[in-house]
């Protein structure tokens, strides 16, 4: 079985590797190669590739996940991050996890995938896809934006904001959630559309569906701005252009411990709620 390696530039020492991760690999027979890192995730993946092992925090998991999407193999994050909310492993429990792969005893799951693609009239001037979020946003001069947002063609809203946010499930707990946007369970189909600071005291997230195209345009007096894909990948935003985004062909294959627990996680890792102990109910 044959793994791709996404591993952190500096987190991930030669030290590391040879001491903790190639070990283990070694132990459970399986050949590994180690990805580039690049911001767009075109990568041609070695024949027979079985599965990226993303080793790292958030960040190293995106740049893996985006590649495991474009190339349609599964992943798995391994954290030896900080925050690791996007990885469902620990790198104590790399020999198990491994080899719950390897023996085929893994769950697999699914994560809805947006593709972005800004058009100006007819022509793509460029895409990519997003496992978190689409952002567009005002750059270069320091006023408000004037946006305008569809849903097939039908007129969501006007937005008067420093941008908005187009955010999967899996990333409604990113930069949606600081921009006070809803916690969705990462196992929808849904886009989730934010606007960024709004000039309104009524203006709310919505909740959509992924299956329609979502259009934003910005009125002629608010362009340029800039369009980023998790905060990686970044694209400007010109006169007379529109940004569209819908589902990916694709989704993301992710491996899951059967032990992984979402509201766990919210509630260790974001401080979601108030966690009763046994003193809280005694009299």
């Amino acid at each position: 079985m044959k793994l791709a390696l996404q591993i952190h530039p500096t987190r991930i020492s030669d030290e590391l590797l040879a001491d903790r991760i190639n070990p283990v690999l070694a132990k459970l027979a399986l050949e590994s190669y180690v990805l580039p890192r690049r911001h767009d995730g075109n990568i041609e993946l070695q024949a027979d590739t079985a599965a990226i092992v993303a080793l790292g925090g958030d960040g190293t998991f995106l740049h893996g996940a985006r590649v495991a999407a474009l190339n349609d193999v599964p992943i798995i994050g391994v954290n030896i991050g900080r925050l690791g909310f996007l990885c469902s492993a620990e790198i104590s429990d790399l020999f198990e996890v491994l080899a719950d792969i390897k023996h085929g005893r893994m769950p697999l799951e699914e994560r809805h995938v947006l593709k972005g693609e800004v058009r100006c009239e007819d022509q793509v001037k460029f895409s990519q896809v997003a496992l978190n979020d689409i952002v567009i946003y005002r750059s270069e001069f320091d006023t408000l934006r004037d946006l305008e947002a569809y849903d097939n063609g039908q007129l969501i809203a006007h937005y008067r904001a420093d941008g908005i946010i187009l955010a999967t499930a899996l990333g409604s707990t990113a930069y949606n959630m600081s921009a006070g946007g809803p916690l969705v369970h990462p196992s929808l189909d849904v886009a989730i559309l934010t606007p960024i600071c709004a000039h309104s005291l009524l203006t709310k997230p919505l909740v959509l569906s992924p299956k329609n195209k979502i259009t934003i345009g910005a009125h002629a007096a608010s362009c340029p701005m800039t369009v980023s894909f998790d905060g990686e990948f970044h694209g400007k935003l010109d006169i007379g252009e529109e940004l569209v985004v819908g589902s990916f062909s694709h989704k993301l294959k992710l491996y899951r411990p059967e032990r992984y627990d979402f509201y766990e996680v919210l509630r260790e890792k974001f401080q979601h709620g108030y966690v009763f102990k046994d003193e809280d109910c005694q009299s």
